[in-house]
């Protein structure tokens, strides 16, 4: 984990009754001391010479339809089954090689330093890496800030270009009513917690390398009792993830969705001993599996969304993906 300039290394563990506990830490001891003495590899790349080779090897298979499931669900919109349901889209990526999850991991933040950049494993020799831009909570001396993340556009090829996205993006109706839907969620969940959640009355622009979202930090104090996984619970999955109302939203992306979401969107990070706490939304990610990758990311879909876009939105998420394997 990082904090700042400065790092750190938490180990969790599973304690039972019988568990022998200086065994365990001897054990953590260890595997610290073997991670430190580990040399990287990351620029002895061995397939530098190969790369455009591997891109012409790709298979690339999208997993279903997204643009029609993006039709079917304006038209339970229009019904007001609901007011917004978060599709992701799915592709599936093998290659004559296999994906090294250091090395793309590496990739990612190169390419997107201003994201949150993580790797999880499973130790069955599968992982999920990504470069999320959303945090979902953060907990330092009992301050808690969270991001209301919703309302994309893409970055401009000239500064012209960017900054007409960006006033587009700022003037967008539509944009405007999606990411609202994300900050009276956050404000409201926090009020049913007792805490009193403060944020500007108007969004401001996160400008990311490749997309710029519509952003409200919103914040609050909390009491030493309050649990971060307690306000955790209550914030997942937000509408940024999931849609409104949550629970129709959640058995939707069931109906619509013709794949497992693996730990895409899920809550990922640590807490500490002292209630401390930072945990992101795990979108914009990927899982590795030998030569196997399936990259995932999405769009949430309200009244006025258009098929084409959301689904060219999706695609400028997977692309930055996509490099990011090679």
């Amino acid at each position: 984990m990082r904090w700042h300039n400065r790092g750190a290394i938490l180990a969790n563990l599973f304690i039972q009754p019988q568990s022998n506990v200086e065994d365990l830490a001897e054990s953590v001891w260890h595997q610290f001391r073997s991670m430190s003495s580990t040399q990287s590899s990351l620029l002895s790349f061995p397939y530098q010479n190969q790369i455009s080779d591997l891109l012409k090897q790709w298979q690339i298979t999208d997993t279903f339809p997204f643009q029609s499931a993006v039709t079917s669900a304006l038209l339970d919109i229009q019904q007001q089954y609901f007011h917004k349901l978060v599709l992701a889209h799915a592709i599936d990526v093998t290659s004559r090689l296999p994906f090294q999850a250091e090395r793309s991991l590496h990739n990612l933040r190169q390419r997107y330093p201003d994201c949150y950049v993580f790797s999880v494993g499973n130790g069955k020799g599968q992982n999920m890496i990504g470069a999320s831009p959303e945090r979902l909570l953060s907990v330092q001396n009992q301050r808690l800030l969270t991001d209301a993340l919703a309302g994309s556009a893409p970055r401009g090829k000239t500064v012209a270009e960017d900054q007409q996205f960006a006033q587009q993006l700022l003037n967008s109706d539509k944009e405007h009513r999606e990411h609202c839907l994300v900050v009276d969620f956050i404000t409201q969940q926090l009020t049913a917690l007792g805490l009193i959640p403060h944020h500007a009355a108007t969004p401001t622009l996160l400008q990311l390398s490749n997309i710029q979202h519509l952003h409200t930090p919103v914040h609050a104090t909390i009491s030493s009792e309050k649990h971060p996984l307690e306000i955790l619970a209550k914030l997942h999955p937000t509408p940024a993830v999931a849609g409104m109302p949550r629970e129709i939203a959640c058995q939707q992306i069931q109906k619509y969705e013709q794949f497992e979401r693996s730990l895409y969107a899920a809550p990922l990070g640590w807490v500490d001993a002292q209630g401390n706490a930072e945990f992101i939304v795990g979108i914009r990610s990927a899982l590795l599996e030998g030569n196997r990758a399936r990259l995932y990311a999405g769009a949430g879909i309200v009244a006025g969304s258009e098929p084409d876009r959301e689904l060219a939105e999706v695609r400028l998420k997977l692309q930055a993906l996509l490099q990011a394997l090679v």
